[in-house]
């Protein structure tokens, strides 16, 4: 009885996840229609029932749950639209300019033409806006300007420019950014008051980006922030593109890996504590570092996904991890249900922690030649891992591949351990002398620089990225790779069984 009992709950939750993912995927591409589309689930469900009544609560649990995906999507894409047309007021349909009062929120990057920063707690003209609704703005430079300074400006403002190959606007509005504009000379008004446990994580991170600074070469230097708290902002525009070229930007950008990295840290650090303490632990320091970079939602994604695959495997149970993992992801997509149809990084995050647990093992097995030091095998392993279930997402979304990728990892990853390790220390080194931290940095500088070397080497190689333009059979080649895994999933699985 009770495992009749634990598969029927089991297939509740796999209808109910189901339903609500399938409710929101579709009404985000029907929007408009979302009610019609309904009405066609509604329609074939009363027809199933025709010829199957014993499936009568199922489909009407998988109806609610779509018809709740359906209404989750549908509120965000109205609250979306309502935004959008305050915008349009405001700006006379974007063709006047408007006074914009606001608070500088994040910095994106800068270059030596400009710097890109995200406004928010924004007032049009005197329309007063919800709090994290933003806007994209860009000055010529970032000079006497900080993160929380409370600027106004008169400009005007564009709608975020998109094409063939991307959508940019629906890539901004899952940031909560509505239009682009630029601005020259802002008044400054003020600074946006913090709570005291704010002041401490913006003063600790950029203490540290200062210690960091003062002890490496500049280029070492914006690398190790990179590595080690995922600001890349100020990476040079080609050391940016040969990281792209070379299928390594996951090593400078807070992602599964480096979450991982930190994991492995901590699991060797602890390893004679208790699984349960182990894993408070690595809560902690874990839920520190994702405040420490930033808590966007890409990073939080990426921590709350690494933290679960690590519980996974101290508890030793693997055979509940694809529905631990679609619980999570279920959670995710319903704060934004925007982010199942087109977020990238979800997606990228989410298909990593899944190669994590399920390839983990095998390309474990195929690096055992190389060390175990500071877990140098096992970052190699997951980084594989994770690269076989991304790779279609990273091809039909940027229209390239990498050839030299599987090589570049091989050259440059066993090393991000290390880098990261040596990273920590000369900071802690730092804290105590400057001298003590050039001098604990000087291994950690070297291996830098060798990463450097090897990136630009790779990234400049005229064959490093092959052009891959899959157009309509894009879907269709998603659904013939993951449909590939997953026989190797379910193959692998029976043999370990």
């Amino acid at each position: 009885m009770i495992k009749n009992l634990r598969l029927h709950d089991q297939s509740l939750f796999f209808l109910g996840s189901t339903g609500v993912v399938s409710g929101i995927f579709l009404t985000n591409i029907f929007q408009e229609n979302t009610i019609f589309l309904l009405l066609f689930v509604c329609i074939v469900s009363i027809q199933i029932l025709f010829f199957f009544r014993s499936l009568f609560l199922g489909l009407l649990f998988f109806f609610f749950c779509f018809s709740l995906g359906g209404y989750m999507s549908l509120e965000r894409l109205q609250d979306i639209d309502t935004i959008t047309t305050l915008f349009e007021k405001e700006t006379v349909f974007f063709t006047q300019e408007v006074r914009v009062t606001g608070t500088l929120w994040e910095k994106l990057g800068e270059t030596e033409k400009s710097a890109r920063y995200i406004l928010r707690s924004v007032t049009l003209g005197t329309e007063k806006l919800p709090e994290k609704v933003g806007i994209l703005i860009t000055f010529p430079d970032s000079r006497h300007k900080s993160i929380d300074d409370i600027i106004a400006f008169t400009g005007k403002l564009m709608l975020p420019r998109t094409n063939e190959t991307f959508d940019y606007r629906t890539y901004l509005l899952l940031d909560q950014v509505y239009a682009t504009t630029f601005a020259t000379f802002p008044d400054k008004s003020g600074v946006n008051p913090l709570k005291n446990f704010a002041i401490f994580i913006r003063e600790t991170r950029e203490k540290l980006l200062s210690i960091i600074e003062d002890i490496y070469p500049w280029e070492s230097a914006k690398l190790l922030e990179g590595i080690l708290i995922g600001e890349r902002a100020n990476l040079s525009t080609e050391t940016k593109a040969n990281f792209n070229a070379s299928g390594l930007t996951h090593i400078i950008a807070v992602s599964g890996f480096n979450i991982t990295i930190i994991l492995i840290f901590l699991s060797f650090l602890f390893r004679s504590f208790p699984a349960i303490l182990r894993l408070v632990l690595a809560f902690v320091c874990v839920g520190f570092f994702t405040l420490l970079v930033g808590p966007q939602m890409p990073v939080l994604r990426a921590s709350v996904f690494g933290l679960l695959a690590y519980g996974i495997l101290l508890s030793g149970k693997r055979m509940r991890a694809f529905s631990m993992l679609l619980a999570v992801a279920v959670v995710f997509v319903l704060l934004d249900p925007l982010i199942l149809n087109y977020d990238v990084s979800f997606h990228l995050s989410f298909l990593a922690v899944f190669g994590l647990l399920f390839f983990g093992d095998f390309f474990t097995r195929l690096f055992s030649f190389f060390p175990k030091w500071f877990g140098l095998r096992e970052a190699l392993a997951m980084c594989f891992g994770a690269m076989v279930f991304t790779l279609p997402i990273l091809v039909a979304n940027f229209g390239q591949i990498s050839i030299v990728s599987p090589l570049a990892n091989i050259v440059v990853v066993p090393l991000i351990p290390l880098v990261m390790l040596g990273g920590f220390l000369s900071l802690f080194g730092a804290l105590l002398s400057s001298t003590l931290g050039i001098w604990l940095g000087f291994p950690t500088w070297l291996g830098l620089s060798y990463i450097l070397q090897a990136v630009a080497w790779f990234g400049e190689l005229p064959f490093a990225t092959v052009p891959v333009q899959l157009g309509e059979y894009r879907y269709l080649f998603e659904i013939g790779y993951y449909m590939v895994i997953t026989f190797l999933v379910v193959y692998f699985r029976e043999e370990n069984e």
